[in-house]
């Protein structure tokens, strides 16, 4: 439960990032390249077989699944990081983590990977997620702190859409092509490409670096990485049942993020927000239960 606990802080780690990029007045975009430059660097300390990167070129199938993936690893994070400064922690949290919906529909309907009957229980929860990020992202009029226009009411769904596109990219690549040798390299493949687009970006931007912005991407490089390695060690604490690791860290970070956007940053939460965070709970228990009462 260790590694779950540590995988739960190291992603809200993240969204507390994006909130005091808003605070220290970043420029997120920057912070965001040298994310992806630190989870490089960092990823290349902690890989124990090197060898592997040699024998990677363009006739590798997941090679151009993940640099083409590293464009939306980008992009996703960036909407993230704007929801949790437009919104909330707590409205950016739970838009990310109810996107594990998507990857299940598509195990289901397309790899036809079943690990589990699916009952009308499961499917509701699917249904309450959905619901459950409206209500946390509604806003009352008299609570705003600053003009929300309409675009900005389709971040969180974004975030929910392209969060869901990446986990079932990664599961489709792990489950089509990556062996076990391969399957740390690809992550490590998909940052250098967000990384490399980001560089791109920032020189036709042409606007000058800030030492804030780079250091506040190194911080949040090196928690991006952990998040992603606590992940893998819970997921072997649990023989690899994800079934079971993915709800606990879910639940985790919607919970920890909403109890830091309150009591840390002073977010108010409307009881049409507080609503939706407790369906969003409500949903992941109804996803899973199945392994929840295994587990009793």
């Amino acid at each position: 439960m260790l590694d779950v606990l540590l995988c739960v802080l190291a992603n809200v780690g993240i969204f507390v990032c994006f909130r005091l990029f808003s605070t220290f007045k970043m420029d997120t975009f920057q912070a965001i390249v040298f994310n992806y430059i630190t989870c490089v660097a960092t990823g290349l300390i902690f890989m124990d077989d090197h060898s592997i990167l040699k024998e990677i070129n363009t006739d590798t199938p997941w090679a151009w699944i993940g640099m083409g993936l590293g464009a939306v690893f980008i992009g996703t994070f960036y909407l993230m990081a704007i929801t949790t400064q437009k919104f909330s922690m707590t409205v950016s949290s739970i838009a990310a983590k109810m996107s594990l919906i998507i990857p299940v529909l598509f195990s289901l309907f397309i790899l036809e990977i079943q690990s589990k009957i699916y009952t009308w229980v499961n499917f509701g929860g699917m249904g309450l997620a959905l619901i459950s990020i409206f209500m946390s992202s509604y806003k009352e009029r008299k609570i705003e702190t600053h003009q929300i226009s309409g675009f900005d009411l389709v971040l969180p769904l974004l975030v929910f859409v392209f969060g869901g596109v990446i986990d079932t990219t990664i599961n489709y690549t792990n489950y089509r092509f990556l062996t076990a040798r391969e399957a740390p390299v690809f992550p490590f493949l998909v940052f250098t490409s967000a990384g490399i687009i980001g560089i791109v970006v920032l020189t036709i931007r042409r606007r000058g670096l800030a030492l804030k912005n780079i250091l506040g991407g190194i911080t949040l490089g090196v928690v991006n990485y952990f998040s992603i390695y606590f992940l893998i060690t819970a997921l072997s604490a649990f023989s690899n049942d994800g079934a079971i690791v993915y709800p606990l860290v879910n639940v985790g970070i919607i919970v920890f993020a909403a109890l830091i956007s309150v009591f840390f940053f002073k977010e108010r939460l409307s009881k049409v927000n507080r609503i939706g965070i407790i369906l969003a709970i409500l949903a992941i228990v109804f996803i899973s239960y199945q392994e929840i009462v295994s587990l009793l």
